[in-house]
């Protein structure tokens, strides 16, 4: 196991040796807000070349609040893909006694607010705000500042847009959308965890095998598996392939000290198709990534031993033709009907829901397949079906839609960036006339950068994920501070698929677990009569109104 490790860290620190003029990256400013101990901050991940002086004159902050805000940043300076806590002036400037004093604070008007829109935003009357600010008719410009008197402020802070009259939550939250890497990139460390057993016993399940599992259930303290990744791709070492080996590793590490006794067999698939004679006298092989790849390594073991794919989904399809193949990652079907079955599980007498659908569009896969899905739950629902050239007209058709006497729970069942980032302003333009919403989504939708994810928060997003990272949670918090003391870096989430992937299958052969809660994935198979099996579970996330993130189940 120390060898694995060495020569890892050794192919990790040469692979950075190469001289080169030092230029520091550009920073962009994130819109993400996550509220930790009552305080609302901007997380930044930090990018290579980044400096502490380019990021804090970038936000507008000083050295010394980046330093305050962030403990551990004195001992391990910036580290690549780690988040980066920024204090938000705007939000503790309505808390500061100059703004105070001041009596008001700015609102810039955004294109499709109106007049009554931000008067309802504040519950100030419209009279009020047009006197306040001088105004002699209605009408406003995009980009537009009005002064909101801070007794205004506050009552739209204590009821995020002052719909539901329901006050923030000061606890710690757990990590804000933003796109893919921020679910997968810790904070600094400041929350509680526990240093003995990353994912503990207590939360497997142990379940009789059935008979088509070809994995072994014999009980045993010795496990063989071989790993089969593409390391070093074009000469280079691969960074994302690179960091699922090093999960694998402290894995493997984690469950020695358990007392089990792991083999593994590292083959290089850049070096050539490994061995089939040691693929084939393990437990199990893990890897490759690609479908071409995956389905050569099927062909040589012709079932003789079970091959799990870790992480592409499209490899799906070759369970048609081959035995023994295990699909690791959620497909993204069982993503979409889970979400179905979410919102009809959230359904009250009084609620309503709205599926809304873009017109004309080329890809209808979530759709269809969330339409499929309602209909064979038999939840009743409206259809809003329209381009985005309609944008003006579709705030009042959607009113026509909803109710006040219950929740609104709407559905986008869309994968367009820019069709999803019209629903979500209509969504707001909704809410600040007083309606309750709560959106449904595909879980890609966290990977598009035009959508602020404040505005997720305040919609209430749901999504149904195959993976998802809580930095709130002590065992994951345990999990990154070993990974960074290791090797010497934040761990990406390919680190945490790596971990509980090779985790789970190992304790599968050795102990007998059905069922896992792991860091960054949960596992649930289900097989067929060929011996395949692909992953089920699938995590239920909610964006909280006070910036924090959840795992419902």
């Amino acid at each position: 196991m120390k060898r694995f490790i060495t020569i890892l860290l050794s192919a990790l620190m040469c692979s950075g040796l190469v001289a080169q003029e030092y230029v520091p990256a550009p920073v962009t400013v994130s819109k993400e807000k996550v509220k930790l101990n009552g305080k609302v901050y901007l997380s930044h991940v930090v990018l290579e070349r980044q400096t502490l002086y380019g990021i804090s004159k970038a936000y507008g902050v000083t050295e010394e609040d980046l330093y305050e805000a962030n403990p551990s940043l004195r001992e391990t300076g910036l580290q690549k893909n780690a988040i980066l806590l920024v204090p938000y002036r705007e939000q503790a400037a309505l808390q500061d006694a100059p703004q105070e004093e001041k009596g008001y604070t700015e609102h810039t008007v955004k294109w499709y607010e109106d007049i009554e829109d931000i008067a309802r935003k504040y519950n100030i009357s419209v009279k009020e705000l047009m006197d306040y600010n001088g105004l002699k008719n209605r009408k406003l410009t995009s980009r537009q500042v009005l002064k909101i008197p801070v007794v205004h402020v506050a009552f739209e802070i204590a009821g995020q847009a002052g719909n539901d009259g329901t006050a923030n939550n000061d606890g710690i939250s757990g990590q804000a959308g933003n796109d893919e890497m921020a679910d997968q990139v810790g904070h600094d460390g400041t929350v509680g965890h526990d240093e003995n057993n990353v994912i503990p016993d207590s939360d497997r399940e142990s379940l009789e095998p059935k008979v088509e599992d070809n994995l072994s259930f014999t009980p045993k303290q010795e496990v063989e598996f071989s790993l089969v990744l593409p390391l070093r791709a074009a000469g280079s070492v691969s960074e994302l392939n690179m960091d699922f080996y090093s999960g694998v590793l402290m894995a493997v590490k984690d469950l020695e000290s358990d007392g089990l006794k792991v083999k593994m067999n590292v083959f290089d698939l850049m070096a050539g198709m490994p061995n089939m004679d040691i693929l084939t006298r393990g437990d199990f092989v893990l890897g490759p990534v690609a479908s071409r790849d995956m389905e050569a390594v099927l062909q040589r073991v012709d079932g003789r031993v079970t091959v799990v794919s870790p992480l592409d989904q499209k490899t799906a399809a070759l369970a048609q033709n081959y035995h023994n193949f295990i699909l690791a990652p959620t497909p993204v079907e069982n993503q979409w009907e889970d979400l179905a079955a979410w919102v009809g599980d959230d359904l009250d007498d009084d609620d309503r829901i709205v599926f809304v659908t873009e017109k004309g569009a080329s890809n209808v896969s979530a759709s269809v397949a969330l339409r499929s899905a309602l209909a064979r739950k038999d939840i009743p629902y409206q259809i809003l079906s329209y381009a985005i050239v309609e944008g003006t007209s579709i705030p009042s058709t959607m009113e026509h839609m909803l109710t006040k006497g219950g929740e609104n729970r709407i559905v986008v069942a869309s994968e367009s960036e820019a069709f999803v980032g019209d629903v979500v302003r209509n969504i707001g333009i909704m809410m600040g006339r007083g309606y309750d919403v709560v959106m449904y989504a595909p879980s890609k939708v966290r990977t598009f950068e035009t959508i602020e994810g404040s505005d997720y928060h305040a919609a209430r997003l749901h999504i149904s994920s195959s993976y998802f990272v809580d930095y709130s949670n002590s065992k994951v918090d345990a999990f990154v501070k070993a990974y960074r003391a290791l090797f010497k870096t934040e761990p990406s989430q390919f680190a945490f698929q790596g971990y509980d992937t090779a985790r789970y299958f190992i304790e599968r052969c050795t102990k007998g677990i059905r069922q896992a809660h792991g860091l960054h994935t949960d596992f649930s198979l289900e097989f067929d009569s060929n011996g395949n099996a692909a992953n089920k579970a699938v995590r239920r996330i909610v964006y909280n109104k006070d910036f924090s993130t959840s795992i419902e189940r």
